[in-house]
């Protein structure tokens, strides 16, 4: 009964690891590489490929019935983590105010009236 409790709690935090991955990799590659450059945030290209590769390894080290790691909880899904929580934590809140993507991204800058 723990055990299967314990496997329950691993798969929880690998695939909630794996999403945050993805998110950040498709955050990541909508953003404008100038967005990057002006937040002082190292490039589009290196911050895309890191995620990519962490990504990977995230989905390798997912438990039993999808990969065949031990969840992020192994040196090769911490090291993915942590790469996926410094993106997150780190370079997106420096990103925020800069427009996403080439074409100024999901906000309305239109002035729809008002008083």
């Amino acid at each position: 009964m723990f055990s299967f409790l314990q496997f329950l709690v691993v798969a929880a935090i690998s695939y909630a690891a794996f999403g945050a991955a993805i998110w950040g990799l498709v955050d990541a590659s909508r953003r404008s590489n100038e967005a990057f450059v002006s937040a002082s945030k190292q490039t589009k290209t290196l911050w895309v490929v890191i995620l990519v590769v962490a990504t990977a390894l995230l989905f390798i080290s997912l438990p039993f019935p999808l990969g065949g790691g031990s969840g992020p909880f192994g040196i090769v899904g911490l090291a993915a983590a942590v790469a996926v929580i410094v993106y997150h934590v780190g370079v997106k809140p420096a990103l925020g105010p800069h427009r996403k993507g080439p074409s100024g991204g999901g906000r309305n800058t239109r002035n729809t009236g008002g008083w």
